[in-house]
């Protein structure tokens, strides 16, 4: 079997333009050398029409997993939107066996517990570290550049104070010292769903001045003048006996303005965690289990 069959990774991304406007060629030339994307002119006008041609890309490109992420009234009034799809699809290199899956408890909040189905190995060799606040289970798959990493607060409901120390450096010198450790691991068989409009968050996080009337996007188009109106992100994450299925998109809407005998290590995920899904170390999803 080649790496090209262990695991699937495909991230695509298109700008869709309105046949109103006229694009600047450079712009046009920096986005398709540059950066890998295509271009493609719409009449927005058809919003429904619009729509479905942006969607079908979408849905295409994460193999069905999201074919709603354009709704016509991110389409109307538009200069052009930006589209970014991701999908990924992989085998872990130790499969759970069915025969393990259980029901147990997980125990979302001080007042909130819920039964679901987790995965579970027992007294096997698995990628593991830990520090003083939480443990990293690294779980691989058949292409072993690929890891799932389960960030796990050793306090039960430690989960904001674990993502404020989570930083960009801690999460890459726990990667690092990871080593192979007896183990007895349980964790949620998962299947998140993510929708949201992205531009209340990114504005939360105190990214407005993309969103600003003010914002230079002149090396798009000379007129009319623009700014970047509305942000729309879907994500779905399934983790299962087999292995991982994750898909991703984000659309932006620019518009004119207007050791075998030692007691194994217990790695229970009964309760909230992060999770990374990275490549040769580096992050391709992100989210977290509650």
């Amino acid at each position: 079997m080649t790496l090209a069959k262990l695991a699937t990774d495909i991230l695509s991304s298109y700008v869709f333009f309105s046949k109103k406007f006229r694009i600047e060629k450079q712009y046009a030339d920096t986005i398709t050398k540059n950066y890998g994307a295509k271009i493609e002119v719409l009449n927005f006008a058809q919003t429904a029409q619009s729509a479905k041609t942006i969607n079908d890309f979408v849905s295409k490109t994460t193999a069905g997993k999201i074919d709603d992420l354009i709704t016509e009234d991110l389409v109307k009034d538009a200069f052009s939107l930006v589209v970014n799809a991701i999908y990924f699809t992989a085998k872990w290199e130790y499969e759970f066996y069915k025969s393990s899956t259980s029901n147990s408890t997980f125990h979302s909040s001080s007042n909130k517990q819920r039964k679901i189905e987790f995965l579970n190995e027992f007294n096997e060799n698995r990628m593991y570290a830990e520090d003083r606040d939480m443990q990293v289970l690294s779980l691989r798959y058949k292409d072993t550049s690929y890891a799932f990493n389960i960030f796990l607060p050793k306090v039960r409901y430690g989960l904001d104070a674990l993502r404020k120390k989570l930083t960009g450096a801690n999460i890459q010198k726990l990667l690092s010292q990871l080593k192979s450790t007896y183990m007895t691991i349980s964790l949620p068989k998962m299947k998140i769903e993510t929708d949201f409009k992205l531009k209340e968050a990114l504005m939360a996080m105190g990214v407005t001045e993309m969103f600003s009337d003010n914002v230079d996007l002149s090396g798009i188009t000379k007129f009319p003048p623009l700014k970047v109106s509305d942000a729309a992100h879907k994500a779905i994450i399934e983790v299962d006996e087999e292995g991982t299925t994750a898909a991703a998109a984000t659309a932006f809407k620019i518009v004119p303005v207007s050791a075998i005998l030692e007691e194994p290590i217990k790695f229970t995920a009964d309760h909230p965690f992060i999770f990374i899904l990275t490549k040769n170390a580096n992050p391709l999803f992100m989210g977290q289990f509650t």
